[in-house]
């Protein structure tokens, strides 16, 4: 193998070894060749080894644990997590931008889910709404059902890219959830509009699904625009 040569050499050492992880099908746990064994293969020094590792976790495509090495791991979105929030931060994406896409997203999910799903799928939705409706349950544990309904709804289409795409936009909403008082007031409207999506998806009904899914979302989209306005008043 040519020794690689420019200041690019850590982006290109990470692209090579991202093309093997695809290329070799490797899965979640695969360990990748030693920092060593890179720098013979590569021609490269420690620094650009440790430089492209760097590279690949925050693609989200590996983990680097001392003695364990670079091993790959399961795709999860964190990647496009990390840039959202960066993009938020610096205003380069809007609340409303986002909740834009997550409505787009979350029809298409519960139409899909609705011709789809199965009486496993069924199972978690019921399982999560039980949960979520209990008052016992505290803010954490029901921003993270809340969260968890969502995905289930991902997991119900049988197309794991939309649980790729939706993850990160949710991890981003479940910081705002948590950090604001008003989230509990609304639990059962919640629990309510959640239940009307399981319902036509249960009824096989997709036209049903959309209509609920739009309605809960649009709904949702004015509580968190309230609770924001709320927060920069001064209110908790």
């Amino acid at each position: 193998m040519h020794k690689l040569e420019h200041e690019s050499l850590p982006r290109r050492v990470a692209d090579r070894l991202q093309s093997q992880i695809i290329e070799k099908r490797m899965g979640e746990g695969d360990r990748l060749p030693t920092e060593p064994e890179l720098m013979a293969l590569f021609g490269v020094s420690r620094t650009v080894v440790r430089e492209a590792a760097a590279l690949l976790v925050s693609r989200g495509l590996v983990d680097v644990k001392p003695r364990r090495g670079m091993t790959v791991r399961a795709p999860d979105g964190s990647g496009v997590a990390e840039s959202l929030a960066a993009q938020l931060q610096m205003s380069r994406v809007s609340l409303d931008q986002l909740l834009e896409v997550r409505l787009t997203l979350e029809s298409s999910m519960a139409q899909i889910a609705a011709a789809k799903r199965t009486d496993e799928n069924l199972d978690r939705l019921d399982e999560n709404l039980a949960l979520m409706a209990d008052p016992a349950t505290d803010r954490e544990t029901t921003v993270n059902l809340d969260i968890a309904f969502h995905e289930a709804i991902a997991d119900a289409t049988h197309n794991p890219f939309f649980q790729i795409v939706i993850r990160p936009i949710n991890d981003l909403l479940r910081a705002l959830y948590i950090d604001k008082v008003g989230y509990m007031s609304l639990r059962g409207t919640t629990v309510d509009e959640h239940r009307a999506i399981v319902e036509a998806i249960r009824g096989s009904r997709p036209d049903e699904a959309v209509v609920a899914t739009r309605a809960h979302l649009e709904r949702v989209g004015e509580s968190v625009r309230g609770m924001i306005a709320s927060s920069q008043g001064g209110s908790a």
